[in-house]
């Protein structure tokens, strides 16, 4: 399949690239189950099965399209077992095309790749996202950041603290166990006192304001 034409040729595309082209213009898996009158799982197969046309059809290696083709379970071990010339190779390939990544699940994937990865150029693709209008990217940019611990993003995660999601905020707190101050603390006891805060949202501010008195 020549994705660079997309949908001049429609009527010679196969069933399982019109699923793709569908997924590379940023639809979620559920928009195009719904289009496509298939199951989610059909949908998937559609993509993996052009993902992997693509790549056969493609002389170069793309590390990257490999890795987020993999399932969960796999690319944790292979993330794991990755040495650091690999790392830096996939640390740059991120950087360089991170924005080339419309597809919302795509995308979730890169966050947490980010955070796996630890690499502070990466930080400010976090940042963006932690702005981001989906909240499924907010909470995982959160997650990465606290993976990460860096002090430089102290103030974006506790800027979080405030979000109109509990789950963002629960994700925030959580990642702030590392790097939090007593200006932190302040924050967090606001929290406490919030009567209309969810619980577990509560109770994760407890924990990282026991951290952070302990460290």
């Amino acid at each position: 399949m020549n994705i660079k034409n997309k949908w001049e040729n429609i009527h010679s595309l196969k069933e399982h690239h019109i699923t793709y082209l569908l997924y590379l213009e940023g639809k979620s898996i559920e928009a195009i189950s719904v289009i496509r009158k298939k199951n989610k799982k059909e949908v998937e197969k559609d993509i993996i099965k052009s993902k992997l046309e693509i790549k056969e059809n493609t002389k170069d290696k793309d590390l990257l399209i490999d890795i987020i083709s993999m399932e969960k379970e796999k690319r944790l071990k292979f993330i794991e077992r990755m040495d650091n010339k690999t790392k830096d190779s996939l640390c740059n390939d991120v950087y360089r095309r991170y924005i080339k990544f419309k597809n919302v699940e795509d995308r979730m994937i890169l966050i947490w790749l980010i955070g796996e990865l630890k690499d502070e150029k990466l930080l400010p693709f976090l940042r963006m996202e932690l702005k981001s209008k989906n909240t499924n990217f907010r909470r995982l940019a959160c997650s990465a950041l606290g993976k990460i611990s860096n002090i430089k993003t102290k103030r974006w995660l506790e800027d979080m603290i405030d979000d109109n999601n509990p789950q963002v905020r629960q994700y925030s707190i959580k990642a702030l166990k590392e790097i939090g101050d007593f200006e932190t603390i302040n924050k967090l006891e606001s929290v406490l006192k919030n009567q209309r805060e969810k619980e577990y949202v509560k109770r994760a501010a407890r924990n990282v304001i026991e951290c952070i008195s302990d460290h």
